[in-house]
Protein backbone atom coordinates (compact mmCIF):
# COMPACT_ATOMS: atom_id res chain seq x y z
CA UNK A 1 0.00 0.00 0.00
CA UNK A 2 1.09 3.32 -1.11
CA UNK A 3 2.47 5.93 1.92
CA UNK A 4 -0.32 8.50 0.19
CA UNK A 5 -3.37 6.01 0.76
CA UNK A 6 -1.71 5.07 4.52
CA UNK A 7 -2.03 8.71 5.50
CA UNK A 8 -5.41 8.83 3.55
CA UNK A 9 -6.88 5.99 5.78
CA UNK A 10 -5.09 7.04 8.76
CA UNK A 11 -6.91 10.45 8.34
CA UNK A 12 -10.17 8.97 7.76
CA UNK A 13 -9.24 6.89 11.51
CA UNK A 14 -8.85 10.28 13.22
CA UNK A 15 -11.63 11.72 11.72
CA UNK A 16 -13.94 9.23 12.82
CA UNK A 17 -13.40 9.38 16.54
CA UNK A 18 -16.25 9.24 18.34
CA UNK A 19 -17.59 12.82 18.89
CA UNK A 20 -18.66 11.90 22.38
CA UNK A 21 -15.36 10.27 23.47
CA UNK A 22 -13.73 13.66 22.18
CA UNK A 23 -16.16 15.84 24.61
CA UNK A 24 -16.04 13.80 27.54
CA UNK A 25 -12.21 13.14 27.06
CA UNK A 26 -12.42 17.12 27.44
CA UNK A 27 -14.68 17.88 29.90
CA UNK A 28 -12.29 14.89 32.11
CA UNK A 29 -9.63 16.75 31.22
CA UNK A 30 -10.12 20.33 31.53
CA UNK A 31 -12.95 20.30 33.56
CA UNK A 32 -11.89 17.78 36.39
CA UNK A 33 -12.60 21.04 38.80
CA UNK A 34 -16.48 21.07 37.91
CA UNK A 35 -16.81 17.12 38.72
CA UNK A 36 -19.24 18.26 41.49
CA UNK A 37 -21.34 20.77 39.06
CA UNK A 38 -21.67 18.18 36.81
CA UNK A 39 -23.38 15.82 38.41
CA UNK A 40 -25.79 18.68 39.89
CA UNK A 41 -26.21 19.42 36.18
CA UNK A 42 -27.15 16.38 35.33
CA UNK A 43 -29.47 16.19 38.59
CA UNK A 44 -31.38 19.16 37.52
CA UNK A 45 -31.70 18.30 33.73
CA UNK A 46 -32.96 15.04 35.03
CA UNK A 47 -35.61 17.25 36.75
CA UNK A 48 -36.28 19.16 33.79
CA UNK A 49 -36.40 16.01 31.89
CA UNK A 50 -39.71 14.52 34.49
CA UNK A 51 -41.66 17.82 34.82
CA UNK A 52 -41.80 18.04 31.17
CA UNK A 53 -42.62 14.29 30.37
CA UNK A 54 -45.64 14.78 33.39
CA UNK A 55 -47.41 17.34 30.58
CA UNK A 56 -49.07 15.08 28.70
CA UNK A 57 -50.60 12.68 31.90
CA UNK A 58 -51.71 15.72 33.66
CA UNK A 59 -53.60 17.41 30.09
CA UNK A 60 -54.92 13.65 30.02
CA UNK A 61 -56.03 13.86 33.76
CA UNK A 62 -57.61 17.27 33.14
CA UNK A 63 -59.52 16.06 30.03
CA UNK A 64 -61.14 12.78 32.15
CA UNK A 65 -61.97 15.33 34.90
CA UNK A 66 -63.59 17.11 32.75
CA UNK A 67 -65.55 14.67 30.97
CA UNK A 68 -66.78 12.53 33.99
CA UNK A 69 -67.95 16.09 35.30
CA UNK A 70 -65.36 15.38 38.43
CA UNK A 71 -66.14 19.00 40.24
CA UNK A 72 -64.34 18.08 43.21
CA UNK A 73 -61.33 17.54 41.32
CA UNK A 74 -61.39 20.65 39.22
CA UNK A 75 -59.33 22.71 41.22
CA UNK A 76 -56.59 20.06 41.59
CA UNK A 77 -55.87 20.61 37.57
CA UNK A 78 -53.94 24.05 38.28
CA UNK A 79 -51.87 23.17 41.59
CA UNK A 80 -50.58 20.45 39.60
CA UNK A 81 -49.73 22.26 36.48
CA UNK A 82 -48.19 25.19 38.72
CA UNK A 83 -46.35 23.21 40.93
CA UNK A 84 -44.62 21.22 37.79
CA UNK A 85 -44.10 24.82 36.06
CA UNK A 86 -42.35 25.91 39.59
CA UNK A 87 -40.12 23.01 39.77
CA UNK A 88 -39.29 22.68 36.27
CA UNK A 89 -38.82 26.59 36.12
CA UNK A 90 -36.12 26.61 39.26
CA UNK A 91 -34.48 23.56 38.04
CA UNK A 92 -34.07 24.95 34.31
CA UNK A 93 -32.74 28.08 35.91
CA UNK A 94 -29.83 26.79 37.87
CA UNK A 95 -29.26 24.37 35.51
CA UNK A 96 -28.50 27.22 33.09
CA UNK A 97 -26.21 28.56 35.38
CA UNK A 98 -24.24 25.04 36.60
CA UNK A 99 -23.77 24.50 32.62
CA UNK A 100 -22.78 27.82 31.99
CA UNK A 101 -20.25 27.66 34.85
CA UNK A 102 -18.74 24.14 33.89
CA UNK A 103 -18.35 25.46 30.23
CA UNK A 104 -16.02 28.68 31.05
CA UNK A 105 -14.13 26.80 33.47
CA UNK A 106 -13.21 24.19 30.77
CA UNK A 107 -12.55 27.14 28.26
CA UNK A 108 -10.96 29.28 30.46
CA UNK A 109 -8.35 26.06 31.37
CA UNK A 110 -7.97 25.52 27.58
CA UNK A 111 -7.13 29.12 27.07
CA UNK A 112 -4.22 29.06 30.02
CA UNK A 113 -2.99 26.06 29.12
CA UNK A 114 -2.78 26.73 25.35
CA UNK A 115 -0.93 30.07 26.06
CA UNK A 116 1.06 28.18 28.17
CA UNK A 117 1.88 25.97 25.34
CA UNK A 118 2.67 28.11 23.05
CA UNK A 119 5.02 30.24 25.32
CA UNK A 120 6.93 27.70 26.01
CA UNK A 121 7.76 26.49 22.54
CA UNK A 122 10.89 27.03 20.78
CA UNK A 123 11.14 29.95 18.52
CA UNK A 124 11.26 27.80 15.25
CA UNK A 125 8.10 26.04 16.65
CA UNK A 126 6.32 28.47 17.57
CA UNK A 127 7.49 30.57 14.26
CA UNK A 128 5.54 27.83 12.26
CA UNK A 129 1.96 29.43 13.32
CA UNK A 130 0.92 33.17 12.12
CA UNK A 131 0.19 35.64 14.83
CA UNK A 132 -3.34 36.45 13.52
CA UNK A 133 -4.06 32.42 13.08
CA UNK A 134 -2.97 31.95 16.98
CA UNK A 135 -5.33 34.95 17.68
CA UNK A 136 -7.82 32.88 15.84
CA UNK A 137 -7.36 30.21 17.83
CA UNK A 138 -8.21 32.05 20.74
CA UNK A 139 -10.79 33.64 20.21
CA UNK A 140 -12.89 32.06 16.96
CA UNK A 141 -12.22 28.39 17.87
CA UNK A 142 -12.65 28.44 21.69
CA UNK A 143 -16.41 30.10 21.24
CA UNK A 144 -17.11 27.38 18.51
CA UNK A 145 -16.07 24.87 21.22
CA UNK A 146 -18.11 26.32 23.64
CA UNK A 147 -21.17 26.73 21.86
CA UNK A 148 -20.80 22.47 21.24
CA UNK A 149 -19.22 21.89 24.68
CA UNK A 150 -23.14 23.97 25.80
CA UNK A 151 -24.93 22.42 23.51
CA UNK A 152 -23.69 18.84 24.77
CA UNK A 153 -24.27 19.14 28.23
CA UNK A 154 -27.50 21.01 27.68
CA UNK A 155 -29.01 18.80 25.04
CA UNK A 156 -27.09 15.50 25.02
CA UNK A 157 -28.70 14.82 28.64
CA UNK A 158 -31.89 17.31 28.90
CA UNK A 159 -33.56 16.76 25.45
CA UNK A 160 -32.44 13.02 25.78
CA UNK A 161 -34.73 12.32 28.62
CA UNK A 162 -36.77 14.83 28.15
CA UNK A 163 -37.68 12.87 24.75
CA UNK A 164 -37.25 9.48 27.12
CA UNK A 165 -39.67 11.05 29.57
CA UNK A 166 -42.33 12.37 26.71
CA UNK A 167 -41.90 8.55 25.44
CA UNK A 168 -43.05 6.85 28.53
CA UNK A 169 -46.01 8.93 28.61
CA UNK A 170 -47.12 8.34 25.14
CA UNK A 171 -46.60 4.74 25.60
CA UNK A 172 -48.76 5.01 28.80
CA UNK A 173 -51.41 6.74 27.01
CA UNK A 174 -51.39 4.78 23.84
CA UNK A 175 -48.99 2.07 23.06
CA UNK A 176 -50.10 1.86 19.57
CA UNK A 177 -50.11 5.17 18.35
CA UNK A 178 -46.27 5.48 20.36
CA UNK A 179 -45.20 2.10 18.08
CA UNK A 180 -45.80 4.37 14.99
CA UNK A 181 -44.02 6.99 15.95
CA UNK A 182 -41.05 5.27 17.08
CA UNK A 183 -41.06 3.42 13.70
CA UNK A 184 -41.63 6.57 11.45
CA UNK A 185 -38.75 9.09 13.03
CA UNK A 186 -35.14 7.09 12.71
CA UNK A 187 -36.14 7.71 8.76
CA UNK A 188 -34.40 11.36 10.05
CA UNK A 189 -31.45 9.88 11.11
CA UNK A 190 -28.98 8.70 8.28
CA UNK A 191 -29.34 11.91 6.42
CA UNK A 192 -28.89 14.08 9.37
CA UNK A 193 -25.55 11.93 10.27
CA UNK A 194 -24.82 12.52 6.57
CA UNK A 195 -25.25 16.30 6.93
CA UNK A 196 -23.24 16.51 9.98
CA UNK A 197 -20.43 14.99 8.70
CA UNK A 198 -20.18 17.23 5.83
CA UNK A 199 -20.63 20.25 7.75
CA UNK A 200 -17.48 18.99 10.08
CA UNK A 201 -15.59 19.36 6.85
CA UNK A 202 -16.44 22.57 5.78
CA UNK A 203 -16.52 23.79 9.43
CA UNK A 204 -12.68 22.95 9.45
CA UNK A 205 -11.89 25.06 6.18
CA UNK A 206 -13.89 28.28 7.43
CA UNK A 207 -11.69 27.84 10.75
CA UNK A 208 -8.72 27.72 8.04
CA UNK A 209 -10.16 30.77 6.37
CA UNK A 210 -10.82 32.51 9.25
CA UNK A 211 -7.39 32.08 10.91
CA UNK A 212 -5.79 32.78 7.40
CA UNK A 213 -7.71 36.39 7.21
CA UNK A 214 -6.67 36.93 10.85
CA UNK A 215 -3.47 36.59 10.13
CA UNK A 216 -3.98 39.08 7.10
CA UNK A 217 -5.07 41.66 9.08
CA UNK A 218 -2.45 41.07 11.83
CA UNK A 219 0.01 42.08 9.28
CA UNK A 220 -1.84 44.64 7.55
CA UNK A 221 -2.37 46.76 10.97
CA UNK A 222 1.52 46.26 11.69
CA UNK A 223 2.72 47.23 8.54
CA UNK A 224 0.18 50.46 7.54
CA UNK A 225 3.54 52.67 7.19
CA UNK A 226 4.82 50.53 4.40
CA UNK A 227 1.35 50.14 2.59
CA UNK A 228 0.88 53.57 2.72
CA UNK A 229 4.63 54.24 1.58
CA UNK A 230 4.58 51.97 -1.71
CA UNK A 231 0.76 52.94 -2.15
CA UNK A 232 -0.78 49.37 -1.67
CA UNK A 233 -3.94 50.30 -0.46
CA UNK A 234 -5.74 49.12 -3.26
CA UNK A 235 -3.95 45.69 -3.57
CA UNK A 236 -4.54 45.06 -0.41
CA UNK A 237 -7.90 46.11 -0.60
CA UNK A 238 -8.12 43.23 -3.22
CA UNK A 239 -6.55 40.99 -1.04
CA UNK A 240 -9.34 41.36 1.79
CA UNK A 241 -11.90 40.92 -0.41
CA UNK A 242 -11.15 37.71 -1.73
CA UNK A 243 -9.88 36.56 1.95
CA UNK A 244 -13.96 38.03 3.56
CA UNK A 245 -15.35 36.09 0.19
CA UNK A 246 -13.78 32.68 0.86
CA UNK A 247 -15.13 33.29 4.84
CA UNK A 248 -18.56 34.57 2.82
CA UNK A 249 -18.75 31.31 0.56
CA UNK A 250 -17.52 28.68 3.49
CA UNK A 251 -20.20 30.30 6.04
CA UNK A 252 -23.18 30.03 3.21
CA UNK A 253 -21.80 26.53 2.79
CA UNK A 254 -22.20 25.88 6.07
CA UNK A 255 -25.99 27.77 6.36
CA UNK A 256 -26.73 25.31 3.34
CA UNK A 257 -25.63 21.98 5.13
CA UNK A 258 -27.60 23.02 8.24
CA UNK A 259 -30.99 24.15 6.47
CA UNK A 260 -31.11 20.92 5.13
CA UNK A 261 -32.03 19.52 9.12
CA UNK A 262 -34.86 21.14 10.02
CA UNK A 263 -37.20 20.69 6.53
CA UNK A 264 -35.96 16.94 7.10
CA UNK A 265 -37.27 16.96 10.92
CA UNK A 266 -40.24 18.70 9.91
CA UNK A 267 -40.88 16.44 6.75
CA UNK A 268 -40.27 13.31 9.17
CA UNK A 269 -42.92 15.16 12.06
CA UNK A 270 -45.55 15.94 9.47
CA UNK A 271 -45.78 12.23 8.41
CA UNK A 272 -45.78 11.35 12.20
CA UNK A 273 -48.31 13.20 12.99
CA UNK A 274 -50.76 12.26 10.07
CA UNK A 275 -50.43 8.96 10.86
CA UNK A 276 -51.22 9.31 14.44
CA UNK A 277 -54.20 11.33 13.42
CA UNK A 278 -55.47 8.19 11.02
CA UNK A 279 -54.62 5.73 13.28
CA UNK A 280 -56.12 7.69 16.46
CA UNK A 281 -59.26 8.26 14.30
CA UNK A 282 -59.42 5.03 13.91
CA UNK A 283 -59.05 3.37 17.40
CA UNK A 284 -61.52 6.59 18.79
CA UNK A 285 -64.12 5.54 16.46
CA UNK A 286 -63.90 1.63 17.03
CA UNK A 287 -63.77 2.72 21.01
CA UNK A 288 -59.96 1.63 22.05
CA UNK A 289 -58.79 4.39 22.92
CA UNK A 290 -60.83 7.98 24.38
CA UNK A 291 -60.47 12.11 23.43
CA UNK A 292 -58.42 12.77 27.21
CA UNK A 293 -55.81 10.11 25.94
CA UNK A 294 -55.43 11.33 22.56
CA UNK A 295 -55.15 15.02 23.38
CA UNK A 296 -52.49 14.38 26.14
CA UNK A 297 -50.96 11.81 23.14
CA UNK A 298 -51.01 14.68 20.70
CA UNK A 299 -49.45 17.30 23.53
CA UNK A 300 -46.67 15.15 23.95
CA UNK A 301 -46.21 14.66 20.42
CA UNK A 302 -45.91 18.43 20.00
CA UNK A 303 -43.70 18.89 23.34
CA UNK A 304 -41.32 16.68 21.85
CA UNK A 305 -40.56 18.66 18.84
CA UNK A 306 -38.08 21.06 20.42
CA UNK A 307 -35.86 18.43 22.22
CA UNK A 308 -36.08 16.49 18.85
CA UNK A 309 -34.87 18.95 17.04
CA UNK A 310 -32.15 20.44 19.37
CA UNK A 311 -30.88 16.61 19.11
CA UNK A 312 -31.20 16.86 15.12
CA UNK A 313 -29.09 20.20 14.87
CA UNK A 314 -26.92 18.61 17.70
CA UNK A 315 -24.78 16.76 15.47
CA UNK A 316 -24.10 19.57 13.52
CA UNK A 317 -22.59 21.27 16.14
CA UNK A 318 -20.87 18.20 17.73
CA UNK A 319 -19.30 18.09 14.02
CA UNK A 320 -17.69 21.34 14.13
CA UNK A 321 -16.74 21.89 17.72
CA UNK A 322 -15.14 18.69 16.97
CA UNK A 323 -12.92 20.53 13.57
CA UNK A 324 -12.62 23.16 16.39
CA UNK A 325 -11.39 20.48 19.03
CA UNK A 326 -8.70 18.58 16.41
CA UNK A 327 -7.07 21.91 15.44
CA UNK A 328 -6.21 23.17 19.37
CA UNK A 329 -4.86 19.26 19.64
CA UNK A 330 -2.63 20.32 17.25
CA UNK A 331 -0.88 22.61 18.94
CA UNK A 332 -1.74 21.31 22.68
CA UNK A 333 -0.19 18.12 21.45
CA UNK A 334 3.03 19.68 20.40
CA UNK A 335 6.41 19.67 21.81
CA UNK A 336 9.08 22.12 21.86
CA UNK A 337 12.20 20.83 20.03
CA UNK A 338 14.45 22.92 22.84
CA UNK A 339 13.90 20.51 26.15
CA UNK A 340 14.93 21.22 29.47
CA UNK A 341 17.33 18.61 31.27
CA UNK A 342 16.01 16.01 33.24
CA UNK A 343 18.85 16.99 35.87
CA UNK A 344 19.12 20.45 34.92
CA UNK A 345 22.20 21.54 36.61
CA UNK A 346 22.92 25.14 38.50
CA UNK A 347 26.24 26.35 38.97
CA UNK A 348 28.18 29.85 38.89
CA UNK A 349 29.10 31.09 35.47
CA UNK A 350 32.50 32.86 35.06
CA UNK A 351 31.49 34.27 31.30
CA UNK A 352 33.25 32.13 28.76
CA UNK A 353 31.97 30.74 25.65
CA UNK A 354 32.88 27.27 23.41
CA UNK A 355 31.10 26.90 19.98
CA UNK A 356 32.22 23.51 19.60
CA UNK A 357 31.67 21.77 15.67
CA UNK A 358 28.16 23.37 15.27
CA UNK A 359 26.12 23.21 12.44
CA UNK A 360 22.51 24.47 12.24
CA UNK A 361 19.75 25.35 9.24
CA UNK A 362 16.02 25.93 9.82
CA UNK A 363 14.91 22.86 8.71
CA UNK A 364 16.07 23.15 4.79
CA UNK A 365 18.50 21.19 3.51
CA UNK A 366 21.12 24.15 3.24
CA UNK A 367 23.10 25.13 6.75
CA UNK A 368 22.87 28.50 8.16
CA UNK A 369 26.32 27.66 10.31
CA UNK A 370 28.24 24.98 9.54
CA UNK A 371 31.47 23.98 11.40
CA UNK A 372 31.99 26.56 13.54
CA UNK A 373 34.60 26.20 15.98
CA UNK A 374 35.55 29.13 18.44
CA UNK A 375 36.12 30.01 22.10
CA UNK A 376 35.15 33.89 23.48
CA UNK A 377 37.14 34.00 26.67
CA UNK A 378 35.48 36.22 29.93
CA UNK A 379 34.74 39.81 29.73
CA UNK A 380 36.01 39.78 26.17
CA UNK A 381 34.09 42.31 23.99
CA UNK A 382 33.05 40.35 20.53
CA UNK A 383 32.14 41.90 17.33
CA UNK A 384 30.35 40.05 14.90
CA UNK A 385 30.49 41.08 11.38
CA UNK A 386 29.10 40.28 7.82
CA UNK A 387 27.13 40.12 5.44
CA UNK A 388 23.06 40.05 5.86
CA UNK A 389 22.36 36.19 5.64
CA UNK A 390 25.71 34.99 7.02
CA UNK A 391 25.18 33.36 10.33
CA UNK A 392 25.40 36.12 12.84
CA UNK A 393 22.04 36.75 14.49
CA UNK A 394 21.43 32.51 14.51
CA UNK A 395 25.30 32.36 15.73
CA UNK A 396 23.70 35.41 18.99
CA UNK A 397 20.46 33.01 19.29
CA UNK A 398 21.78 29.91 19.61
CA UNK A 399 23.45 31.18 22.83
CA UNK A 400 20.08 31.80 24.20
CA UNK A 401 18.79 28.55 23.38
CA UNK A 402 15.92 29.96 21.02
CA UNK A 403 16.95 26.89 19.22
CA UNK A 404 19.50 24.18 19.30
CA UNK A 405 22.58 22.97 16.99
CA UNK A 406 21.73 20.31 14.53
CA UNK A 407 25.21 19.41 15.10
CA UNK A 408 27.85 20.29 17.71
CA UNK A 409 27.52 21.44 20.92
CA UNK A 410 27.98 24.97 22.83
CA UNK A 411 29.47 25.12 26.07
CA UNK A 412 29.59 27.53 28.80
CA UNK A 413 32.41 27.66 31.59
CA UNK A 414 33.17 23.68 29.97
CA UNK A 415 29.41 22.80 30.69
CA UNK A 416 27.18 21.78 27.65
CA UNK A 417 24.09 24.54 27.03
CA UNK A 418 21.87 21.34 27.29
CA UNK A 419 22.75 20.73 31.22
CA UNK A 420 22.10 24.16 32.28
CA UNK A 421 18.55 25.07 33.67
CA UNK A 422 17.33 26.94 30.79
CA UNK A 423 15.57 29.42 33.26
CA UNK A 424 18.81 30.14 35.03
CA UNK A 425 20.90 30.24 31.87
CA UNK A 426 18.39 32.88 30.38
CA UNK A 427 18.83 34.71 33.86
CA UNK A 428 22.89 34.94 33.20
CA UNK A 429 22.24 36.26 29.46
CA UNK A 430 20.30 39.86 28.32
CA UNK A 431 19.48 40.24 24.75
CA UNK A 432 18.96 43.40 22.75
CA UNK A 433 17.51 42.58 19.20
CA UNK A 434 17.58 45.33 16.21
CA UNK A 435 13.63 45.15 16.32
CA UNK A 436 13.04 46.24 19.66
CA UNK A 437 9.84 45.29 20.76
CA UNK A 438 8.00 47.44 23.64
CA UNK A 439 4.74 46.10 25.92
CA UNK A 440 2.29 48.82 26.02
CA UNK A 441 2.94 50.16 29.10
CA UNK A 442 4.95 52.86 30.55
CA UNK A 443 8.86 53.67 30.05
CA UNK A 444 9.59 52.16 33.85
CA UNK A 445 7.79 49.21 33.60
CA UNK A 446 9.36 48.50 30.44
CA UNK A 447 13.07 48.74 31.47
CA UNK A 448 11.97 47.15 34.90
CA UNK A 449 10.41 44.33 32.97
CA UNK A 450 12.28 41.11 34.36
CA UNK A 451 12.46 42.77 37.73
CA UNK A 452 9.36 44.88 38.89
CA UNK A 453 10.94 45.25 42.88
CA UNK A 454 14.02 46.76 41.84
CA UNK A 455 13.64 51.01 42.82
CA UNK A 456 13.38 53.91 40.03
CA UNK A 457 16.77 54.78 41.26
CA UNK A 458 18.05 52.09 39.58
CA UNK A 459 16.40 52.39 36.77
CA UNK A 460 17.82 55.73 36.30
CA UNK A 461 21.43 54.67 36.95
CA UNK A 462 20.57 52.43 33.83
CA UNK A 463 19.14 54.76 31.57
CA UNK A 464 22.18 57.15 32.36
CA UNK A 465 24.51 54.37 31.29
CA UNK A 466 22.51 53.82 28.21
CA UNK A 467 22.18 57.52 27.53
CA UNK A 468 18.01 57.09 27.68
CA UNK A 469 18.03 59.52 30.63
CA UNK A 470 17.57 63.06 28.77
CA UNK A 471 15.24 62.34 26.57
CA UNK A 472 12.71 60.19 28.87
CA UNK A 473 12.93 63.61 31.43
CA UNK A 474 11.75 65.77 29.03
CA UNK A 475 8.90 63.41 27.89
CA UNK A 476 5.22 65.15 29.52
CA UNK A 477 5.50 62.19 32.23
CA UNK A 478 9.13 61.16 32.14
CA UNK A 479 9.14 57.56 32.99
CA UNK A 480 5.35 57.02 33.65
CA UNK A 481 5.09 57.68 29.48
CA UNK A 482 2.83 55.02 28.05
CA UNK A 483 5.24 54.07 24.93
CA UNK A 484 1.86 52.75 22.74
CA UNK A 485 1.28 49.45 21.35
CA UNK A 486 4.60 47.84 20.11
CA UNK A 487 6.32 51.32 21.37
CA UNK A 488 5.32 52.89 18.47
CA UNK A 489 5.02 56.57 19.89
CA UNK A 490 8.84 56.71 20.17
CA UNK A 491 11.68 56.57 17.99
CA UNK A 492 13.51 53.62 16.58
CA UNK A 493 16.53 55.25 18.30
CA UNK A 494 14.73 55.53 21.65
CA UNK A 495 13.34 52.41 21.76
CA UNK A 496 17.11 50.59 21.45
CA UNK A 497 18.18 53.05 24.02
CA UNK A 498 15.10 51.84 26.37
CA UNK A 499 15.79 48.14 25.51
CA UNK A 500 19.63 48.44 26.09
CA UNK A 501 18.97 49.94 29.55
CA UNK A 502 16.44 47.22 29.93
CA UNK A 503 19.38 44.59 29.28
CA UNK A 504 22.13 46.10 31.63
CA UNK A 505 19.63 46.56 34.73
CA UNK A 506 19.15 42.87 34.31
CA UNK A 507 23.44 42.67 35.47
CA UNK A 508 24.02 39.91 32.86
CA UNK A 509 27.24 37.82 32.35
CA UNK A 510 26.92 37.84 29.29
CA UNK A 511 25.29 40.72 26.98
CA UNK A 512 24.05 40.22 23.10
CA UNK A 513 23.32 43.21 21.23
CA UNK A 514 21.72 42.02 17.44
CA UNK A 515 22.57 45.25 15.51
CA UNK A 516 20.99 47.02 18.79
CA UNK A 517 22.68 50.40 18.17
CA UNK A 518 21.53 50.42 14.66
CA UNK A 519 18.84 53.16 14.87
CA UNK A 520 21.01 55.31 16.59
CA UNK A 521 23.02 58.29 15.48
CA UNK A 522 26.89 58.40 15.52
CA UNK A 523 27.56 60.43 18.84
CA UNK A 524 24.84 58.26 20.74
CA UNK A 525 26.68 55.30 19.36
CA UNK A 526 30.23 56.47 20.29
CA UNK A 527 28.40 57.08 24.10
CA UNK A 528 27.64 53.52 23.98
CA UNK A 529 30.27 52.17 22.77
CA UNK A 530 32.06 53.86 25.64
CA UNK A 531 28.97 52.48 28.07
CA UNK A 532 29.97 48.76 26.89
CA UNK A 533 33.64 49.55 27.25
CA UNK A 534 32.63 50.04 30.91
CA UNK A 535 30.33 47.21 31.31
CA UNK A 536 32.84 44.95 30.28
CA UNK A 537 34.46 45.04 33.22
CA UNK A 538 31.83 42.70 34.39
CA UNK A 539 30.30 40.88 31.74
CA UNK A 540 31.34 39.78 28.30
CA UNK A 541 29.34 41.39 25.54
CA UNK A 542 28.98 39.71 22.14
CA UNK A 543 27.56 42.34 19.41
CA UNK A 544 26.52 42.22 16.12
CA UNK A 545 27.96 45.68 14.06
CA UNK A 546 28.22 46.95 10.58
CA UNK A 547 29.84 50.95 11.95
CA UNK A 548 33.43 51.17 12.30
CA UNK A 549 33.20 52.57 15.47
CA UNK A 550 31.90 49.74 17.26
CA UNK A 551 33.87 47.06 15.60
CA UNK A 552 37.05 49.05 16.05
CA UNK A 553 36.51 48.98 19.89
CA UNK A 554 36.01 45.41 20.01
CA UNK A 555 38.65 42.48 21.50
CA UNK A 556 37.96 40.13 19.15
CA UNK A 557 36.12 40.68 15.50
CA UNK A 558 34.49 36.86 14.37
CA UNK A 559 33.79 37.19 10.40
CA UNK A 560 31.01 35.42 8.70
CA UNK A 561 30.58 34.59 5.50
CA UNK A 562 28.38 32.39 4.04
CA UNK A 563 27.41 30.51 7.12
CA UNK A 564 31.18 30.00 8.00
CA UNK A 565 33.20 31.54 10.67
CA UNK A 566 35.76 32.58 7.72
CA UNK A 567 38.24 34.80 10.46
CA UNK A 568 38.72 35.55 14.16
CA UNK A 569 41.41 38.74 15.01
CA UNK A 570 41.24 42.26 15.69
CA UNK A 571 39.99 44.54 13.26
CA UNK A 572 43.22 46.12 11.62
CA UNK A 573 45.42 42.53 11.70
CA UNK A 574 42.13 40.98 9.25
CA UNK A 575 42.04 44.40 6.90
CA UNK A 576 45.74 43.46 6.13
CA UNK A 577 45.69 39.65 6.66
CA UNK A 578 42.22 38.70 5.47
CA UNK A 579 41.44 39.50 1.73
CA UNK A 580 37.46 38.52 2.07
CA UNK A 581 37.24 40.54 5.41
CA UNK A 582 38.82 43.64 3.09
CA UNK A 583 36.76 43.11 0.22
CA UNK A 584 33.81 43.47 2.74
CA UNK A 585 34.50 46.40 3.88
CA UNK A 586 34.97 47.96 0.45
CA UNK A 587 31.54 46.77 -0.63
CA UNK A 588 30.18 48.02 2.61
CA UNK A 589 32.23 51.66 1.46
CA UNK A 590 32.92 51.14 5.65
CA UNK A 591 35.61 54.00 6.13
Amino acid sequence: MSLKKKDNISKKKKNNISMFFLYFSLLKKWGVSEKRNFYIANLLMLIVASTTALYPIVIDYAFNVISNREENKIFIIPVLIISITLVKGFAYFYQTLVVGKIVNTVIKNIQVNLFQKLISLDILSLGTYKGGSLQSRFINDLNILKEAITRVLNNLVRDFFTLVGLLASMVYLDWALTLCVILIYPIALKPIILVGKKTRYISSKLQEKIATASAFLNENFVAIREIKSFNLEQLQNLKSRKSFKDIYDNNINIIKTRAKIEPTLEIVGGLAISCVLVIAGLRILQGNSDIGSFTGFISALIIAVQPARALGTLNNVLQEGSATLLRLNDILNKKSEVLESNFPKQFKFSNSLKFKNVYFSYKTKDWVLKKINCEIKPFEKIALVGSNGSGKSTFINLISRFFDPIRGSIYIDGRNLKDIAIKQLRNKISLVSQDVILFDSSILNNIRLSQPKISEKNVREACIQADAHNFIKRLKNGYNTKVGDRGLNLSGGQRQKIAIARAILKKPKILLLDEATSALDLKSEIKTNKMLSVLNKNMTIILIAHRLESIAAADKVFFFKSGKLEAIGKHKELIKKNSSYEDYFKRKAIK
